[in-house]
């Protein structure tokens, strides 16, 4: 069933569904699938995530585990996991001529202005990892050039982001998606790459995004991609 919002939130809803990103983290102790902006942590619609995959030293691949709760979903991790890879579809948000937004098709809302399809996607490089030997195949992916649990807050960590498998140019990578976007913001060169300052000493979240015009515009003028980069370094006690 389709629930009738208020105008006012229709006009907020399509701002945060195209900022927002999704990482992996711990809830409650137990590994779970973020969606959120910045610091806010929201829940979502459990149907939207639409894939998770286990990535073992051996190069094998496997389906991961997960529970759902109400509002958001926890996941398995094994023991020996060298990434968690998952893809978040946030549907379609079009503006109309009154300038609302809805969450349906551009061919489904009368007066379309504008329409765009989003996409969420993520990488988790757990603790006990070692580095990894190639990109994971995600269709926007930020991918480690070195090991980030061999590095601690403060030091330089290199990354390459790929956009469907290729080295992404002119791209913006935020350093700390989660606590301050602005404190480090750095542009992909012709490689792909970066190399950022790890920000925290636990949580760390990175992140890039971009968009593409389609060229049938019947449902979507564009598709919107957002990929995030998570680990969390060990807990230094002073």
């Amino acid at each position: 069933m389709i629930k009738i919002l208020p105008a006012l939130l229709l006009t907020l809803l399509p701002t945060a569904s195209f900022a927002h990103g999704i990482w992996i983290t711990d809830r409650f102790g137990e590994p779970s699938i973020i969606y959120g902006h910045g610091a806010s942590d929201d829940a979502y619609q459990t149907e939207k995530l639409k894939s998770v995959q286990i990535h073992m030293p051996d190069g094998t691949v496997s389906k991961g585990e997960t529970r759902e709760t109400d509002s958001y979903i926890k996941l398995k991790i094994p023991q020996k996991t060298q990434a968690v890879t998952a893809t978040f579809d946030n549907g379609y948000w079009t503006k109309d001529a009154k300038g609302k937004w809805h969450n349906l098709k551009k061919s489904h809302v009368e007066n379309p202005v504008s329409a765009g399809h989003y996409f969420k996607y993520t990488t988790h490089i757990p603790a006990g990892a070692i580095a990894l030997e190639k990109p994971l195949g995600l269709p926007l992916e930020i991918y480690p050039l070195q090991n980030p649990h061999n590095f601690e807050q403060g030091d330089k960590l290199s990354l390459r982001v790929l956009l469907n498998n290729k080295p992404a140019e002119g791209l913006e990578v935020i350093a700390d998606y989660i606590n301050d976007e602005a404190a480090e913001k750095l542009i992909t060169d012709k490689n792909g790459e970066v190399t950022i300052t790890i920000k925290n000493q636990e949580l760390n979240v990175i992140a890039v995004s971009t968009t593409k015009e389609l060229e049938d515009k019947t449902d979507a003028d564009k598709e919107g991609y957002f990929s995030t980069l998570s680990f969390a370094l060990e807990h230094k006690h002073h």
